[in-house]
């Protein structure tokens, strides 16, 4: 072959790989899932051009295949303080688990849960993806009501925006049935209060068990159309206040009842086989320090969480919050003072043959001012005073246009017409699209996000201090001298008269915004706050599997005895967490935990 020719695939292994590794992003393109298994054909070509013998290999663990996070499997331990045996083990109680739980439960299972928090039903927040179901119907949202959601129409937005990396049949199914186990799930807590509507206010939370369901963006703001939105946000979500706890115990209460036992303060650390099959786990009691061997008949479930409290995960297949200094979000804690989500489940799921998916999806949204208006796309700028991007864009597409700013911070400018221009924004996660006279109740703040705003709220935060307060002036100029970030003032009036121009020409030349929410900033007082980046929600990097829940191996062949759910469950997201409903994420937890349960308890 001459020495100017170069195969394809030559290409890139070679200096393909080695551009793509220098710049960092050789973790999020191109990790392999597993340890790379043929190295022994490595020198084959496979495009019928011969190979020159050189080597190939970049030298980087992640084109390579390395796992430099997993380390070896550790060996069975010999201090097994206890053996027992149940249908069904659940490793991690959270949402998934807490739902499988319930409906092994149901069909008649015996079945063990371990937990290494101090307590069962662990979760956070409270947003929730629901697609038909009766619960719907009270707001139209039922399937054949006028607010239907397509369920094909949001897996495809999916796909579409996590670049069909995702198993488009595991979505699918969510997408069809979620609406039906949801009324399954808020039945196990019969007095939940249930909102007619987006500004009813919420009864008070008195006591740990009191909760509501407030329903979100409901009706839709006046004049909304969907159809004509170019990044569409499905309105069918809705959020308990103050979270899903009270409703998660409520449901770990049914399963209890049925003859659930949950071992809090232990950690799964290896799973048994026999053969290929999963037939139980080795657990570590972190109050004696000895194990229990806990058998299981039909399967154990994995259903552990994410890995963004796991340092090298991270950095190995999100190397971009690491980059930007993202910071996670999740507090839980385990009996030993340690953070919870450290990839445990996808770590014991490779020891035991399974691969996780390709690329990972961190979980990180703008959120705006929380406190008052949240992530309403007026006119942002630069520290350095030039406008960067188009507003009017989702949570998730804002965060990535702010990563790549200078200071990776940005004011937000608005004027004294916002309450009539917020209701003309599409509803989207982190947004609030309703401005109301009525005092906001001190309870009514949905996972850190006023689901309406008051007339006088800005006002009362210019008054604030905190990171939700909002700087006020009088003319631009006053405004402009009070923002102590801001290094340019004199880029920043320009740019603001040349959004101005653009507003009333009736077309952003500069950034592709829709001229119906192009307001220019001209009627005083003026209003700013400063964003900034957000924190890591979750790290999605989970098990590649069916939509039975199932484990595959390296041949796509299932692992009998093994079963995923919740966070730990791979292929639902890729590259990015993206909000095309908010609480997806919730809302898969629930339904695939329930759909492992069922399947478990009948050895599917």
């Amino acid at each position: 072959m001459n020495k100017e020719q170069i195969s394809r695939r030559r290409f890139l292994k070679g200096a393909g790989l080695s551009a793509l590794a220098a710049s960092g992003l050789g973790a999020g393109l191109l990790s392999g899932c597993a340890p790379r298994a043929n190295e022994a054909n490595a020198g084959a070509s496979d495009d019928g051009l011969a190979e020159t013998g050189q080597p190939t290999s970049v030298g980087d663990a992640q084109a390579q295949g390395d796992l430099t996070w997993l380390g070896p499997e550790p060996a069975d331990p010999e201090n097994i303080e206890e053996e027992l045996t149940a249908d069904v083990v659940i490793v991690g109680c959270g949402t998934a688990g807490t739902c499988a739980a319930r409906a092994a439960a149901e069909d008649g299972a015996s079945f063990i849960v371990v937990e290494k928090a101090d307590h069962a039903a662990v979760c956070r927040s409270g947003q929730w993806a629901v697609i038909g179901g009766e619960t719907n119907k009270r707001w139209e949202r039922g399937a054949g009501q006028a607010n239907y959601v397509d369920p094909d129409e949001v897996v495809e937005a999916v796909m579409t925006e996590c670049q069909y990396y995702p198993n488009r049949t595991l979505l699918s199914k969510w997408a069809h049935n979620n609406g039906e186990v949801f009324d399954w799930f808020i039945a196990a807590k019969p007095d939940l209060f249930i909102s007619a509507k987006s500004t009813d206010p919420l009864p008070a939370v008195t006591s740990e068990e009191d909760c509501s369901l407030w329903v979100r963006h409901y009706p839709a703001p006046e004049n909304f159309d969907l159809s004509k939105e170019r990044v569409k946000e499905f309105q069918s979500s809705v959020s308990f206040n103050p979270s899903q706890q009270p409703v998660l115990a409520a449901n770990w209460k049914r399963a209890e009842e049925a003859g659930a036992i949950c071992y809090t303060g232990h950690f799964a650390e290896k799973l048994i086989k026999e053969g290929n099959r999963v037939i139980g786990v080795f657990v570590r009691n972190a109050e004696t320090g000895a194990y229990k061997k806990i058998m299981a008949n039909n399967g154990v479930l994995l259903a552990g969480g994410d890995i963004s409290n796991n340092p090298e995960m991270n950095a190995y297949y999100a190397p971009d919050l690491v980059l930007n200094g993202i910071q996670n979000m999740w507090s839980d804690m385990d009996v030993e003072g340690n953070f919870t989500n450290t990839g445990d489940c996808e770590k014991m799921g490779v020891w035991a043959g399974g691969k996780l998916q390709q690329k990972a999806a961190p979980m990180v949204h703008y959120m705006g001012a929380m406190s008052t208006i949240g992530a309403a796309p007026y006119l942002s700028l630069t520290l350095t005073g030039k406008r960067f991007t188009n507003e009017d864009i989702s949570a998730l597409q804002f965060q990535s246009a702010a990563e790549r700013i200078p200071g990776k911070a940005f004011y937000t400018i608005f004027d004294a017409k916002w309450p009539e221009q917020l209701q003309a924004f599409q509803p989207r996660f982190a947004s609030t699209n309703y401005v109301v006279d009525t005092p906001t109740p001190e309870n009514l703040l949905i996972n850190d996000v006023h689901p309406y705003v008051t007339r006088d709220a800005i006002e009362k935060a210019c008054k604030e201090e905190g990171p939700f307060s909002i700087v006020k002036g009088e003319t631009i100029d006053e405004l402009l001298s009070k923002l102590e970030g801001l290094t340019d003032a004199a880029a920043a009036k320009a740019s603001i008269e040349r959004y101005n121009e653009l507003a009333h020409s009736g077309k952003d030349l500069d950034f592709g915004k829709p001229a119906s929410r192009m307001f220019p900033i001209e009627n005083g007082p003026f209003y700013a706050f400063q964003g900034g980046m957000n924190v890591n929600l979750a790290t999605l990097m989970g098990l590649i599997g069916d939509e039975d829940c199932h484990v595959f191996d390296e041949n796509d062949e299932i692992i009998p005895g093994l079963y995923i759910a919740g966070n730990t469950q791979g292929e639902r997201f890729s590259v990015n967490y993206i909000p095309t409903m908010s609480g997806m994420s919730h809302s898969l937890c629930m339904y695939y935990g329930y759909v492992a349960g069922k399947n478990m308890a009948r050895g599917i």
